[in-house]
């Protein structure tokens, strides 16, 4: 009789699970809460205009490495899949805009141009990125002495300087640098709490052409993946957020969403972590690292996308950094840190002809958003136009002409992430990639339950695309195993 697997959540990891399992013969089928497969991998269509609100570089998408395979495993690139790889981001630092390259040496050239004062700090630390973009970055650990030698052979920059930098944080790595500029561009290019490993890799990965950004974005990777899931046999339910993980004895029997019960003989899941434990399995398990981890360590803060589909092209960069010293009202409070500004134009297929995708990301408040959306949705949609209307004047200040060309104007919230994501504190990574949260295993399974394994972002510290779809393979194999 043929094994079969109930999987909470049609995102990244959820629907990778499901591909592998049903590749492996075992019947799955997959409940989701949003009326959509993607989850935080998601892109929308507003009046012919694209809005891509998940991918700004995905890791992996270079031909021969570990990543791609795995990616052309699931369908999420496919061999035309066209790949725009950045040359340069922008960054503007007390006003003034500087084009920092993601190329080497252009970057090693770069930074000395900066500060002469910082020569010796400035070649080490380009000696290890380099190291980095001449090595493959592996997908995972070594499962036999063929798979370790093999590491051994093509990966040795990962592996001489990832443990050089996972316990130390950006901040404390650019303190000795005597330039400010260069501390200003090395923290923009990576938050000053976050691992040293976690810049190493981005810099490495985007410098060897192994992080870019297919054409199409989200909507078209998950359409793929989701595709070959439905082709295999797999069914998803929409629009059915899970309720309840059924248990009899300490073992998983099934799902009950809707009031209806769902069979089982393992269920995986692959959704927001809080949700599994607090809710569906009722506090009553406890999960070694996660339980006390989604309590004290840092998360990635709830954010706002404002989104305008312009009727002109400005030549904006792909990704663009902007200081706002004078403040923009994100209600109730002002931000000044700054906000990101990326624009498609690269992607034919983001906008009308001639026309522009741009988004504008932001962090935002969660508790006043949700607040809203739950107390008076017509001030909920007001107050989003007014967010919009600031954020234009923001940009306007830097780009004129920007305001009058706005044809098409959308706000997602932090309440959007909660109410269609279901995601805990509006956290659209789960935990920050901290030097503790990535020298943290997490444990797939749950002591004294049966018949159930975890997955996804929660299970990867600074999440990704990549590790998304990693960990879904990894839950649909240790199942497999489980299943036997």
């Amino acid at each position: 009789m043929t094994k079969k697997v109930a999987i909470i959540g049609a995102g990244l990891a959820g629907l990778s699970a499901g591909i592998y399992l049903q590749k492996s013969g075992i019947e799955t089928e997959i409940f989701e809460l949003a009326p959509w497969a993607g989850g935080v991998c998601t892109s929308w269509e507003r009046q012919g205009y694209r809005f891509d609100g998940c991918i700004h570089w995905m890791v992996g998408t270079k031909p021969g490495t570990d990543f791609y395979e795995l990616y052309r495993e699931v369908g999420a690139l496919a061999a035309d899949t066209v790949i725009y790889d950045a040359e340069s981001i922008k960054q503007e630092i007390n006003g003034i805009t500087y084009e920092i390259p993601l190329r080497m040496p252009q970057f090693r050239e770069y930074l000395h141009s900066l500060s002469a004062a910082d020569t010796q700090r400035i070649d080490r630390f380009c000696d290890d990125v380099d190291a980095m973009v001449n090595s493959k970055m592996p997908a995972k650990n070594p499962a036999n002495l063929s798979e370790l030698l093999k590491m051994m052979r093509e990966s040795k920059g990962f592996i001489k300087v990832m443990p050089k930098y996972i316990k130390m944080k950006v901040a404390d790595f650019v303190e000795p640098f005597q330039s400010q500029v260069i501390k200003r561009i090395i923290l923009s290019l990576m938050p000053a709490k976050f691992s040293m490993s976690a810049l190493m890799m981005m810099l490495g990965t985007r410098m060897s052409g192994n992080a870019g950004y297919p054409l199409g974005g989200s909507q078209e990777v998950m359409h793929r993946i989701e595709t070959n899931y439905r082709e295999l046999g797999g069914k998803i339910h929409f629009n059915s957020k899970v309720d309840k993980i059924v248990i009899e004895a300490g073992k998983v029997t099934g799902i009950q969403t809707k009031g209806e019960f769902f069979p089982a003989d393992f269920v995986i899941a692959a959704g927001d972590a809080h949700d599994a434990l607090t809710n569906l399995l009722g506090d009553r398990y406890v999960h070694p690292q996660l339980n006390e981890m989604l309590k004290s360590a840092p998360l990635f803060s709830s954010l706002a996308l404002i989104s305008f589909g312009l009727n002109q092209q400005f030549g904006i960069p792909f990704s663009t950094s902007y200081e706002i010293p004078e403040g923009l009202e994100v209600a109730p409070e002002k931000i000044t840190h700054g906000f990101s500004l990326r624009s498609f134009d690269f992607d034919p297929s983001a906008a009308p002809a001639g026309c522009s995708s741009v988004m504008v990301s932001l962090s935002a408040p969660l508790e006043y958003w949700n607040e809203l959306r739950t107390r008076d949705m017509v001030e909920y949609k007001k107050q989003k136009q007014v967010l919009a209307d600031r954020v234009a004047d923001a940009i306007e200040k830097r780009i004129p002409g920007f305001k009058k060309a706005i044809q098409v104007t959308d706000v997602a919230t932090p309440a959007t992430y909660v109410h269609l994501v279901n995601l805990y504190q509006g956290s659209f990574e789960g935990f920050l990639p901290t030097p503790k949260t990535l020298t943290t295993t997490f444990r797939k399974t749950i002591p004294g339950l049966q018949n159930l394994v975890m997955c996804g972002q929660w299970l990867t510290a600074g999440g990704g695309i990549c590790s998304a779809i990693q960990s879904g393979k990894e839950a649909a194999e240790l199942s497999l195993r489980m299943l036997k």
